[in-house]
């Protein structure tokens, strides 16, 4: 590193300083907001008996311009009668600059190599130097913040594109990280960005992914030669344990059950137990048989006030199956609209959890085309299974990263009236306990503020990138205690891919531009041409003739189902 003596001085500090924070006029087009400076001073030594040299870093919050010899009166008298400012003997290239700088901490000032951050006590001195530290000296005082960790580089100072920005591998998959972003910020470029180095790690992946955004990890998997991505579509499967499903189902896609029909489904559902790898689908279909049989009996006509009781059963079953045949469906259009993908059937994660987590594999889960209810059901299912693998330390699966993109729809604040959304209870005690057993959580949303609180306070790491919602905004501040209110003002004035990052992956937060990894993206990833779609488009005559044949093959299939557990 370079001596202290040959960095640059950029100005002098003036007004109060203290421990925390400072003002310096600033030399004209020396430094921006996000720079990292430096103090040379001193500070008392342990016994009061001597003095040591230290260098106070800090970072440029914000910057004021104004100019003394132009006042307000000057200005609105030019305005007023249309005078031209060089016809004037004001003037205006005396401009002055303060500088606002957060203090960071200090370093030994013959400190070399790996710098160690202390917190500074000792308030800074009033008309000192302020240096422009050389991005070596930056790069080493970054660096001391992930001694010992592995690191993964994301981009570069906003300010200073010459000084490398990683984040600590470890504390991203141990305690949980946010990306918090609006429509367009680049909260996916960054998802990518930190993903990509973790596949060059070995680390297993599970994403969650409701539109399709990290399908294009599959189509450009020849970029990780020593990676398996399999992309998986959604299949719910019936367990003991997970019985609790078929009602959480019925009383979101249905009106309800009254507590006699309740009684009644329970105990045909105590009669018709789960089968090994039967799908939910299947199981309800099969309990359907079972309240037929039911109705059809002579003794259930004997009992007139019992016979409503099963045909609202049968009604409220019947319209979850209709539901949950349409969003298969529905997820298998979309599907076949890529050919050239390779989706799998999701294997059961209770009885094949290496199939989905396992060292270099990145499983992606495409639930489009079902709704959030159904959505939440999965994700809940099987990080229910899988964290249960990791929590009886069975040595079945490895640890692994979870990234849940929309959070928002999964994690639901209470103020959005979902507390009862499956996902939520169950990422809730991932994100409280999954350190304990290697299960991380990575949350992308575009809208933190309809976010569980609770489970956003817990993750230990953040990446904010552009918001421009005052709710966002708010919320953000609330769940992030060292953000201060001038990085808050920053947020929606971010571009694409710019933002602060905060929490234990960073040694201080930092203003990043995250880099982009252009050969990453696919075609799934750009704007969808609906100009073009709508102009080239023309209806498809035979839609309704495969609509009824899907349906007669549906019933069909149902009837031969039933007819093969009928009693003799």
């Amino acid at each position: 590193m370079e001596s202290l003596s040959t960095w640059d001085s950029i100005g002098t500090i003036v007004g109060d300083a203290s421990t925390s924070e400072f003002s310096f006029i600033l030399k004209s087009f020396r430094s921006r907001v996000g720079d990292l400076v430096a103090v040379p001073m001193e500070i008392p030594n342990e016994d009061y008996t001597d003095r040591s040299n230290i260098i106070a870093w800090g970072r440029i919050t914000s910057i004021d311009r104004y100019n003394p010899f132009f006042p307000y009166e000057a200005a609105q008298e030019l305005a007023n009668e249309s005078i031209s400012l060089v016809d004037t003997v004001l003037s205006n290239s005396r401009d002055q600059l303060q500088a606002r700088v957060l203090v960071l901490g200090f370093t030994w000032a013959e400190e070399t190599g790996r710098l160690d951050l202390f917190p500074l006590t000792y308030p800074i001195p009033p008309a000192a130097d302020v240096r422009y530290p050389p991005a070596e000296a930056i790069r080493e005082l970054l660096a001391g913040g992930l001694e010992g960790q592995t690191q993964l580089p994301i981009g570069t100072l906003i300010a200073r594109s010459d000084v490398p920005v990683a984040i600590s591998a470890e504390r991203v998959v141990a305690r949980h990280m946010a990306i918090l972003a609006m429509t367009g910020g680049g909260k996916a470029v960054a998802a990518r960005r930190i993903l990509r180095e973790l596949i060059d790690q070995g680390y297993p992946l599970v994403i969650f992914d409701p539109h399709g955004d990290y399908i294009g990890l599959w189509e450009k998997r020849d970029l990780f030669p020593d990676t398996q991505v399999r992309l998986f579509y959604p299949h719910l499967v019936m367990a003991e344990e997970n019985r609790a499903i078929v009602e959480t189902l019925i009383a979101k896609m249905t009106e309800g059950l009254t507590e006699p029909q309740f009684e009644f489904m329970h105990a045909v559902m105590a009669q018709e137990a789960p089968e090994a790898g039967e799908s939910v689908i299947g199981y309800i279909r099969r309990l359907l048989g079972h309240v037929e049989r039911q109705i059809g009996s002579q003794s259930a006509n004997s009992g007139p006030h019992r016979r409503p009781t099963m045909l609202a059963t049968r009604r409220a079953l019947n319209l979850v199956v209709a539901q949950l045949a349409k969003m298969e469906s529905s997820n298998k259009r979309l599907r076949q609209l890529h050919p050239s993908l390779k989706f799998e059937q999701l294997p059961d994660p209770h009885e094949q959890p290496e199939e989905i987590v396992a060292p270099s594999q990145v499983s992606i889960l495409y639930l489009g085309g079902y709704d959030h209810l159904t959505q939440s059901t999965i994700v809940s299912l099987l990080m229910e299974a899988l964290f249960a693998h990791r929590a009886e330390l069975s040595d079945r699966i490895a640890p692994f990263l979870s990234v849940v993109e929309e959070a928002h729809n999964f994690i639901p604040s209470g103020r959005e009236g979902t507390d009862d959304t499956p996902s939520l209870a169950t990422l809730r005690k991932v994100v409280t306990e999954g350190r304990k057993f290697g299960v991380g959580l990575m949350l992308v949303t575009q809208r933190p503020s309809r976010v569980d609180e609770t489970i956003l306070a817990q993750c230990n790491s953040f990446l904010v990138l552009r918001l421009v919602n005052p709710k966002d905004q708010a919320f953000v501040r609330s769940v992030m205690e060292n953000l201060s209110e001038s990085d808050a003002r920053m947020l929606p004035g971010f571009g694409p891919g710019q933002g602060l990052i905060s929490g234990q992956a960073v040694r201080f937060p930092l203003l990043v531009r995250i880099k982009f990894d252009k050969d990453l993206l696919s075609s799934r990833t750009q704007d969808e041409d609906f100009i073009r779609q709508a102009a080239q488009w023309k209806p498809d005559g035979k839609a309704n003739v495969r609509k009824r044949v899907a349906a007669a093959a549906d019933k069909l299939t149902r009837f031969k189902r039933g007819k093969r557990r009928k009693p003799n």
